[in-house]
């Protein structure tokens, strides 16, 4: 029997163990996240961008949730070729309404019109080289092509990195987000969720090992520990008792007692 089980164990374990090294080593050569991502380090992710600003010590973070009012204005948000989803007219109106009351933004879209560009209409800007900076209520808007920053172009020329660089280094934000919500990854997914494909697939090998494990070797661990369960005494059982006792025998007491010495009529 014990030989049958670990037959068994072997046949579920190793399969398991071949497909999750097949998958890590597949996701440690390719990158599954999407175009224009801060997360991706292909030529046409944006990796190089972060890391770079965070290697400068920009103080560089992500943002799952969209632009909205009530986002902090001492921030600065990077939206890069948004796709999922492409912001409607809606959420284009809350993001401009950040910037009115004094957030910071950069928006850069390529091979489609500028959906910023385009609500700006006829508004005036001022142009620094291919980028464009509008200024709108107490807040400020930067635009241009994302292609430009993609980590194939930026390995070829710098220059438009380097503005990038520039623009924040004058806007002094107290955070600066790459706005990854507008990529897919959203702020309601959990932690196991976000957690890279590899690291989720070793945690259910584990878990799949683990009731693997408990099943070879038994239902339970050890002998049953037998449950006693102790009877709750009363304060006074004691006294009620040591008084039936003598009640008790003051019965018997008095029956002898009325049997030796019977009352004379």
């Amino acid at each position: 029997m014990k030989n049958n089980k670990l037959t068994i164990f072997l046949i579920l374990i190793i399969p398991i163990f071949f497909i999750v090294a097949t998958l890590t080593i597949a996701r440690m050569t390719s990158d599954t996240h999407a175009n224009f991502s801060s997360f991706s380090a292909r030529e046409t992710g944006a990796s190089l961008l972060f890391d770079t600003l965070n290697y400068m010590q920009y103080p560089v973070a992500v943002l799952y949730s969209p632009v909205t009012p009530a986002i902090n204005t001492d921030y600065a948000i990077l939206i890069i070729q948004p796709s999922n989803p492409r912001p409607n007219q809606d959420s284009v109106e809350d993001i401009l309404n950040w910037v009115r009351i004094g957030g910071r933004l950069i928006f850069l879209e390529s091979n489609r019109n500028n959906l910023i560009e385009q609500a700006m209409g006829s508004h005036s800007f001022a142009s620094l080289g291919t980028l464009r900076l509008y200024s709108l209520g107490m807040g400020e808007i930067i635009t241009g092509d994302a292609n430009a920053i993609l980590n194939g172009h930026l390995m070829a020329n710098a220059i438009y990195g380097e503005r990038l660089t520039t623009i924040l280094s004058i806007w002094n934000a107290e955070r600066v987000y790459f706005a990854e919500y507008y990529h897919g990854y959203r702020a309601d997914d959990n932690l196991f969720r976000q957690l890279p494909l590899w690291l989720r697939l070793v945690a259910v090998q584990l878990l799949a090992a683990a009731a693997a494990c408990v099943w070879h070797f038994g239902k339970r661990f050890g002998s049953p520990i037998p449950l006693y369960e102790e009877i709750e005494r009363e304060e006074n059982e004691q006294v009620l008792v040591l008084a039936r006792l003598y009640r008790h025998a003051d019965k018997k007491f008095s029956k002898k007692r009325d049997g030796k010495n019977p009352k004379r009529e």
